[in-house]
């Protein structure tokens, strides 16, 4: 009877490459009315946002846009003021072996906001880290079974391949408005920061449903004298239905991002302060999905014809972990030498910037800095103020984390009081998403052959098994059955009949 072999095809996801990088990008605007007066920034925010990533040969071409915003007082004037700009970021990366068609996972977060004034403009300096994957698709067979030789052993493991099948995005336009009290003479929208909380993400009919929170907190110029600015928070809900195919949706990942946000300051026809505000998002589903198989790993015979076994190495994603947490940080923020004390605090601006991340204990351990900057009014002063630091943090979260772990940090919510003149004690409430693709490389049979035929002579063998010999060596070596074999110990002698 001829040696037979059943074989499957198991599609893998392959890792070829990853890439991390900085950008600097310079974004200019006009200062509207700005002559002798001198014009001080007081707080500098700018938000990155990634329209297309192109694989091509051997690299990947980014094109996004970043969007800053300053709020800036101007002369001895005690009203806040604000204003806008936009740039475009082209980012190119050196992949090896990318190639056109090929799957891409994109992260990218701002670093650092710089805001200057310059001859009548107010110029931003943003550096934009961006992470990189590229991932590629391949079938791979694999033996499941072999059949057709007499006195035939065989060994065999279970694999998993995970795959990222499917990508899917809608963008959502999510609106609100929100009343003012009459007490706060609300004039206009200065600045808006946003936060991402996704809470849900459930197969549905025709897709799958992400639902989750924006969190916005605008800064609104006030008239209330020793007042110029309020800082206003509303969560804004969000729903949105992603279209996919009904055999994708068992494992599923979430993601969103900010495109756009707008607010306006109204008055409506009964009179009343509205502050209205529309943010453009993209939301994300990525929908993994597993095959499995019992893959040939050795096989040998103990009478007919000895077997040649060659071996291939698969690099499989075993699984996809994720998991979204939140974690508290706390700090202090000290005065520069000359700045004036504290008074009361207007508002807080976070921007998390992750340095580094490791494995420790089977955790994940994130280190990094925040670039904090307060807002606030001096005490016996009218004139507004900012300070800004930066404080080092590190959290743990409940997963282990590789070298190509995902990772996003937003800032919930920012308090800052006023320990004393000189220092303010902040609390940042944080919310962390990671994802890690564990991957591993396997040996398995990839063809069998019959060689020449079995030579052993009867009697009894003592061997003494070296370290990291098992029982499936042995019995291969002297062609007989591993249950003939019995226990292993290196070192130990092993007396086995042939």
């Amino acid at each position: 009877m001829a040696l037979q072999a059943d074989r499957q095809t198991l599609e893998t996801e392959r890792l070829i490459g990853a890439q991390s990088a900085q950008a600097l990008v310079r974004a200019e605007t006009l200062v509207p009315g700005a002559g002798r007066d001198a014009i001080e920034p007081l707080l500098a925010d700018a938000r990155l946002y990634i329209g297309q990533a192109d694989v091509q040969a051997d690299r990947v071409v980014l094109e996004g846009q970043v969007s800053c915003q300053a709020a800036y007082r101007q002369g001895e004037a005690c009203e806040i003021r604000a204003l806008t700009a936009q740039t475009v970021l082209n980012q190119v990366l050196e992949i090896p072996g990318a190639e056109p068609g090929m799957l891409c996972r994109v992260r990218g977060s701002v670093g650092h906001v710089d805001a200057r004034y310059e001859n009548g403009h107010m110029v931003f300096q943003v550096t934009c880290d961006v992470q990189v994957q590229v991932l590629s698709l391949a079938p791979e067979e694999v033996i499941t079974a072999l059949s057709g030789q007499e006195g035939l052993q065989t060994a065999y493991r279970p694999l998993k391949s995970v795959k990222l099948a499917a990508e899917a995005s809608e963008m959502a336009l999510l609106k609100e408005e929100v009343a003012l009290p009459a007490a706060l003479d609300a004039r206009t929208a200065l600045m808006d920061w946003v936060a991402l909380q996704i809470d849900e993400v459930a197969p549905d009919l025709g897709g799958a449903r992400v639902k989750g929170r924006v969190l916005v907190e605008t800064l609104v110029s006030s008239g209330v004298t020793g007042r110029p600015a309020v800082l206003v928070r509303y969560p804004l809900a969000l729903d949105q239905l992603v279209e996919l195919p009904d055999w994708l949706t068992g494992d599923l990942i979430a993601e969103a991002d900010v495109q756009s946000v707008r607010s306006e300051v109204a008055a409506r026809e009964d009179g009343d302060m509205r502050l209205s505000c529309e943010v453009q998002l993209r939301v994300r589903v990525l929908a993994n999905i597993a095959e499995s198989a019992d893959a040939l790993t050795d096989a040998f015979a103990t009478r007919g014809a000895s077997l040649e076994v060659s071996r291939q190495t698969l690099e499989l994603c075993t699984a996809v972990e994720h998991l979204r947490t939140g974690e508290v940080v706390r700090g202090t923020v000290l005065l520069g030498e000359n700045a004036p004390g504290v008074g009361t605090v207007i508002a807080t601006q976070v921007n998390p910037a992750i340095g580094e991340w490791r494995e420790e204990n089977g955790q994940g351990r994130i280190d990094g800095v925040m670039e904090t900057r307060v807002l606030y009014m001096p005490a016996g002063s009218d004139l507004p103020a900012s300070a800004e630091a930066e404080l080092p943090f590190s959290v743990t979260v409940p997963q282990a984390l590789d070298g190509q772990s995902l990772i996003d940090i937003q800032v919930i919510s920012a308090e800052a009081n006023a320990l004393m003149s000189d220092r303010l004690e902040m609390k940042l409430q944080l919310s962390i998403a990671c994802q890690t693709r564990r991957r591993e490389r396997v040996s398995v049979a990839s063809q069998v052959e019959e060689g020449a035929p079995v030579a052993r002579r009867a009697g009894i063998v003592m061997a003494w098994p070296q370290a990291g010999e098992t029982a499936w060596d042995l019995a291969k070596r002297y062609a007989v059955g591993p249950d003939r074999v019995g226990t292993v110990e290196a070192g130990q002698c092993v007396v086995i009949r042939v």
